[in-house]
């Protein structure tokens, strides 16, 4: 479960879409309107993480860093239903 029940996803600045990576390995990436369909993940770092491979982060001396026109977004980990967790 997600840490302090916040979970973290990357989105592009320009048109607010959200990043999609089916299994999380950067071999099927999209961009999607739909914050539900992005790429949620349990931690900031796995988000960044996934940015470096998914190529809208780089590698500056190990630490990845987001490119220009993209940030990570967090909100509050959802229960399956869609209901928030407490």
């Amino acid at each position: 479960m997600a840490e302090n029940n916040i979970e973290y996803t990357i989105r592009r600045i320009v048109d607010q879409a959200y990043l999609w990576d089916d299994d999380l390995d950067g071999k099927h990436v999209s961009w999607e309107d739909d914050e539900d369909n992005a790429s949620w993940l349990d931690t900031y770092d796995f988000a960044i993480r996934l940015a470096l491979m998914d190529g809208v982060a780089d590698d500056r001396n190990g630490m990845p860093v987001l490119k220009e026109g993209y940030e990570v977004v967090s909100r509050q980990w959802r229960w399956p239903d869609g209901n928030a967790c407490d």
